[in-house]
């Protein structure tokens, strides 16, 4: 391995330390607490970090230069991945009084300083992932000559097609690399995704979604955000209720366009009975949208089943930890998955090359780091399991819907993430904790995240949203461990440090 996550790493430090690394350490409770409340002292110190969450310095210094060729102050720079991400942010976020940049190189739009404009914006490219690559920002900087280059990577005109290989591979089940659509982000390749979707549903006149399992908090809200004021979109926060999903494809199946799903599902590892959903689904003909992410797709082989396969290859793919992309997987064998594909490529944010090129040199190791961080991920789970100061662990193969992955992926393929919950006080253990503490996962460095805390921050501050947590099995205090290739031993001993402080 080339970099370890264990050991204290001070605030705002990348890992790995390169510029385009999407991991960074808020070593603290209280540097989470100023992070997700915008305190100065905290947002200065982090230079970079995940993309979507965090602008990279390359992309703020291309719109520093925008905004001083543009000569005016009064107005914020925005840089998408092209001139259709512009059009729908546009649309969706009814952008007024704004200013559009056309370059061959890049595109961008000047919105009023600190208006609702820009806050809708903001949110609107966090969760689509339709902004600008930070690669492709470096390297307009570099050809306007405004800096020199920072990065060796190793040209490859076959970067694409060596991706979509490896991950056709991966899912096994008949799947070829023409059945692999790449994304800029896995976030993006879920909007492509549902964009296209929706108007599929729209022309057949379904207007009902199911949200199957508690989802990533970009995707709910991707799916919020593009539904209209005729669509509904149904939430059951815990993929074992299956009795309950069946219920509502007898009252209401004929409007139901279709579901979406993880699994398993971030951070609890839940399953639904994927067999059963799948069977339903094309009963009713509802699309089923299936998101493998947590475990990778080589462990879960659900593209028999699922409709649309959507994966973020920035875990696992990019075991190195400095690169974004996803991908949307289309089987030969669903005729609904095909007629998304047809449009969905109308939506897609194609990745900018230096990141394939970037991707691909890494790909080659993809499915023997998933073989290697599966075993130590099994270890972990047995020295939590057994420790007297754990309260609870989550993985895979747990006792509520294990049984339901073991289907899909047979024994001892888990992934490299678990989740657990300590006895003792969350604050003492996560700050004495020895250990890279940022999100992401799937990395051969050891990352821990407190999960609620960087993806929802917002439901702590009210009793609504601490209900609704708790409703779905989500505590404060939730931990999500991403096992990397450091030695296991060693990943145990920094645990028990941190358990030791409580």
């Amino acid at each position: 391995m080339k970099v370890s996550g264990l050991g204290h790493f001070p605030l705002g430090c990348p890992v790995p330390k390169k510029s385009h690394a999407v991991c960074v350490s808020l070593p603290t409770i209280e540097d989470l607490i100023g992070y997700e409340e915008k305190n100065p002292d905290t947002v200065n110190a982090i230079s970079s970090g995940y993309p979507r969450f965090v602008s990279h310095p390359s992309i703020i210094d291309l719109s520093k230069h925008l905004d001083r060729m543009d000569g005016s102050d009064q107005f914020e720079t925005f840089l998408l991945s092209n001139s259709s991400d512009l059009q729908f942010a546009s649309e969706v976020c009814n952008l007024t009084a704004a200013k559009i940049i056309t370059e061959e190189e890049f595109t961008g739009i000047r919105i009023p300083y600190e208006s609702n404009q820009c806050k809708k914006l903001q949110k609107f490219l966090q969760h689509t992932g339709c902004g600008m690559s930070s690669r492709k920002a470096e390297r307009t900087l570099e050809s306007l000559g405004l800096i020199t280059p920072t990065e060796s990577i190793i040209p490859n005109q076959n970067a694409a097609n060596e991706i979509r290989s490896t991950i056709a591979k991966a899912h096994g089940n008949g799947i070829d690399s023409e059945d692999v659509l790449l994304a800029s982000s896995g976030a993006n390749a879920f909007t492509a995704t549902f964009r296209a979707a929706l108007e599929q549903s729209r022309i057949k006149g379904k207007g009902i979604w199911i949200r199957l399992g508690w989802l990533y908090l970009d995707t709910t809200e991707i799916m919020d955000l593009l539904t209209n004021n005729t669509e509904q979109v149904l939430e059951l926060n815990h993929p074992r209720s299956f009795n309950k999903l069946d219920d509502i494809f007898e009252t209401s199946g004929e409007k139901i366009a279709g579901i979406v799903t993880e699994f398993p599902s971030n951070p609890l590892l839940q399953c639904c009975e994927l067999e059963k959903v799948s069977e339903l689904c094309k009963r009713y003909g509802a699309l089923l949208v299936v998101d493998p992410t947590m475990a990778s797709p080589k462990n879960a082989k659900i593209s028999g089943l699922a409709d649309i396969v959507i994966n973020s290859l920035t875990k696992y793919a990019n075991w190195e930890g400095d690169t974004m992309m996803g991908c949307a997987v289309f089987p030969k064998t669903s005729s609904l998955g095909l007629e998304i594909k047809e449009n969905i490529q109308n939506y897609l944010a194609p990745p900018f090359q230096k990141d394939m090129e970037r991707l691909a040199e890494q790909i080659p190791f993809y499915e023997n780091f998933i073989e290697k961080t599966n075993q130590a991920q099994m270890e972990m789970v047995d020295f939590l399991s057994a420790h007297p100061k754990i309260e609870k662990v989550y993985h895979a193969y747990s006792d509520s819907t294990g049984h339901n992955y073991s289907k899909i992926a047979e024994e001892d393929k888990p992934g490299c993430v678990l989740s657990f919950e300590i006895k003792g006080n969350f604050k003492d253990f996560y700050n004495a904790l020895p250990m890279l503490k940022s999100p992401s996962f799937g990395t051969e460095f050891s990352i821990c995240c407190p999960y609620i805390y960087p993806a929802h921050y917002d439901k702590l501050s009210t009793k609504e949203g601490r209900q609704e947590l708790e409703n779905a099995d989500l505590r404060p205090e939730l931990c999500r461990l991403s096992v990397g290739l450091e030695d296991p031993d060693e990943i145990k001993s920094a645990i028990a440090e941190g358990l030791n402080a409580t």
